[in-house]
């Protein structure tokens, strides 16, 4: 437990100290040097899910640090995870799909839009478009979708369909350069630009893992040994507009004895995402541990950063807080989504 005392007092900010009175395998001082107050102490032993803001390079930026306990261990976790499918379906993720090896336009036919994003889509535009997509993506959209058809909404699906499949197996191949460009605001915005900054930023980590970050960058090459990809989309609801997104995973198993029992690494990037955000980085380490009573349990750490558009100028004093409060409320509750899916009994999954 002093190695995931370790862990947590290395991931988030220091701050004042809060007190005497904190107990379990956080440990007092680890306590202080996460800033985490008695209460969140309380909470997070008793198996509830714990979240801090992180500081950011830039306002269009957003990244959070949340904490929750699992009683299971790490290799359970990892079973779960491995069926997207059933891991991540819930309230707060109406459609989702994985793609097979090779990705087929198959695994996409359960993929519709929200009826909002078939109603902009027949007027969008360059720099005037309620969807992201890059001008290209619209020029199709105006040109391969007869939107005075009653069949305009079917063509609308089918043609999104073909270009998220062709989003990814052109990723397969060439990697981040193939994210391509949004120009759905005022000024085109290139992808892979966006994520690499996001790359840039690794303050906070519990384990150093170079080997990965250097994959996620120059992917398809350079695969740490063990590690695992595959590829799912979603459409997500957490509040604002139902958002399409399509994600690559890399799971990737640290070797026994790395620093604070960490097992696994767990990289999600998101390729794409029709609303809101440019780009996304989750990376979720999970850290072997025992519970008060010796019984096996994974501490998991979830760093996500993301960026948007909306965020300065303005515009940005008043919908900058909104995307925070929504994000921030949405990691609480995947990790609490996470925490039922992986302890549920095998026989009810």
């Amino acid at each position: 437990m002093r190695r995931i005392a370790a862990l947590v007092a290395a991931l988030l900010i220091a701050a004042p100290p809060v007190g005497a009175g904190h107990s379990g395998p956080i440990g007092e001082f680890a306590a202080w040097k996460a800033g985490l107050s008695a209460s969140d102490s309380r909470a997070l032993e008793a198996g509830a899910a714990v979240i801090r803001d992180l500081d950011t390079p830039v306002r269009e930026e957003l990244a959070y640090v949340g904490m929750v306990y699992v009683d299971a261990p790490s290799d359970r976790f990892i079973v779960r995870f491995r069926d997207i499918v059933q891991f991540e379906r819930g309230p707060g993720v109406p459609q989702i799909g994985r793609f097979g090896n090779p990705a087929r336009l198959e695994d996409l036919e359960s993929l519709t839009l929200p009826a909002a994003d078939v109603t902009a889509l027949a007027t969008c535009r360059p720099g005037r478009c309620d969807m992201k997509l890059s001008a290209t993506a619209m020029r199709q959209f105006q040109d391969e979708v007869n939107w005075s058809s009653p069949n305009a909404v079917h063509q609308a699906n089918a043609l999104i369909r073909e270009m998220i499949l062709d989003l990814v197996r052109r990723y397969q191949v060439d990697g981040n350069a193939a994210l391509g460009r949004y120009d759905d605001g005022d000024d085109p915005l290139l992808v892979a630009e966006q994520f690499r900054a996001i790359l840039a930023s690794r303050d906070h980590l519990p384990v150093a893992v170079p080997a990965l970050f250097a994959y996620l960058d120059d992917y398809p090459r350079g695969r740490p040994a063990g590690a695992h990809d595959f590829f799912y989309w979603t459409v997500v609801d957490f509040g604002l507009k139902r958002t399409v997104r399509v994600n690559h995973v890399t799971i990737y198993p640290l070797a026994p004895g790395t620093p604070a029992s960490t097992a696994y690494v767990i990289a999600i990037e998101q390729l794409y995402a029709s609303h809101y955000f440019h780009t996304t980085l989750e990376l979720r380490f999970l850290a072997d541990d025992d519970g008060p009573s010796g019984e096996p349990r994974t501490l998991l750490v979830s760093i996500t950063r993301s960026r948007s558009d909306g965020m300065t100028g303005f515009k940005g004093l008043f919908l900058r807080p909104a995307i925070s409060r929504r994000s921030r409320e949405a990691v609480r509750g995947y990790l609490e989504h996470v925490k039922q899916q992986v302890e549920r009994p095998a026989e009810t999954q």
